[in-house]
C-alpha cells in the first residue's frame, strides 16, 4: 500500500482531523495564500486539491470572501467527514462544496478555476505530473497554483532551532502545540516513504505542465514547500454567483 492509499481508510480520517482542525494549521494555509487574494473575489472560483477534512477549504473561504471554493479528495471519508465540518461548524460558509475526485482526472471543465490550492498533496500522489497538468487545465488564463509541499532537504532538528522563538505561544496553547508537533512529525515519517520533493524539482514539475512564473520559498523553518505557479493571460472578469 502506497503512502496515499493509507489516507484513504476511513480511521485515518479521524485521526487526520484530529492532527489538522486546529488553528497552527490553518495559520500555514493562510501563509501559503498571502498575495493571493483575488481581486474582486465575488464570482471566482477556487479548487482545494486533496483537501482531507476541509481545514485548508474553510480557510481559503473565509479568507477570499465571496469566492466558491471546491475541495476535492480521493478519500470518500474524508469528503464525509468535511462535509460534517460544513454543515456542523462552517455553515455560514454558502459558497463551500466537497466532492470525491481524482486530481489526476479531475472532473471539471477547462479554464474553470481562478486558483488551485494543494496544502501537502502532491508528494503523496502516484502520479504527480498529470495532477499538475490537470491544475493547469482547469485554470483559466490569469489564474495561480499554490502548493505547500514537504522539502527533501528539510530537518526536525533545524525547524525546531529556527522556530525557538515560537515556543512561548505553544506552551500557552499545549493542546494545539502538541497536536502540532505530532503532525509535523508524522508528516516528515509518511513524506519520507512518500517521496519528498526538492525546490528545483518541484520547479521543474511546474514548469513542464506549462506553469509560468514557478516560486518556491521556504517554510516551516525549513519542513516546508510554498510552491506558486501562474497561467499566463488576461484573467477574465465573471459575473458573481447569487
Amino acid at each position: 500500500m502506497n503512502a496515499g492509499a493509507i489516507f484513504r481508510l476511513p480511521a485515518i480520517a479521524a485521526a487526520y482531523d484530529l492532527l489538522t482542525a486546529h488553528q497552527l494549521w490553518c495559520d500555514d494555509v493562510a501563509r501559503l495564500l498571502q498575495g493571493a487574494a483575488l481581486a474582486g473575489a465575488g464570482g471566482r472560483r477556487v479548487l482545494d486539491l486533496g483537501c482531507g477534512t476541509g481545514t485548508s477549504t474553510f480557510v481559503a473561504a473565509r479568507l477570499l470572501a465571496g469566492a466558491e471554493v471546491v475541495g476535492v479528495d480521493l478519500a470518500r471519508a474524508m469528503i464525509e467527514r468535511a462535509r460534517r465540518r460544513h454543515r456542523r461548524r462552517h455553515p455560514d460558509l454558502t459558497g463551500v462544496r466537497f466532492e470525491v475526485a481524482d486530481a489526476a482526472r479531475l472532473p471539471f471543465p477547462d479554464a474553470s478555476f481562478d486558483l488551485v490550492l494543494g496544502h501537502s498533496v502532491l508528494y503523496l500522489l502516484p502520479d504527480r505530473a498529470a495532477a499538475l497538468r490537470q491544475a493547469r487545465r482547469v485554470l483559466a488564463p490569469g489564474g495561480r497554483l499554490l502548493l505547500m509541499e514537504p522539502d527533501a532537504e528539510g530537518s526536525l532538528w533545524r525547524a525546531a532551532a529556527a522556530n525557538a522563538g515560537r515556543l512561548p505561544g505553544l506552551l500557552r496553547r499545549p493542546l494545539t502545540g502538541l497536536r502540532f508537533l505530532a503532525s509535523m512529525v508524522l508528516w516528515r515519517l509518511v513524506s519520507g516513504g512518500a517521496g519528498r520533493l526538492s525546490a528545483a524539482r518541484l520547479e521543474g514539475s511546474l514548469r513542464a505542465a506549462g506553469f509560468d512564473r514557478v516560486e518556491i520559498r521556504p517554510t516551516l523553518g525549513g519542513l516546508g514547500l510554498h510552491c506558486a505557479g501562474a497561467v499566463e493571460g488576461r484573467a477574465e472578469q465573471r459575473p458573481g454567483r447569487g
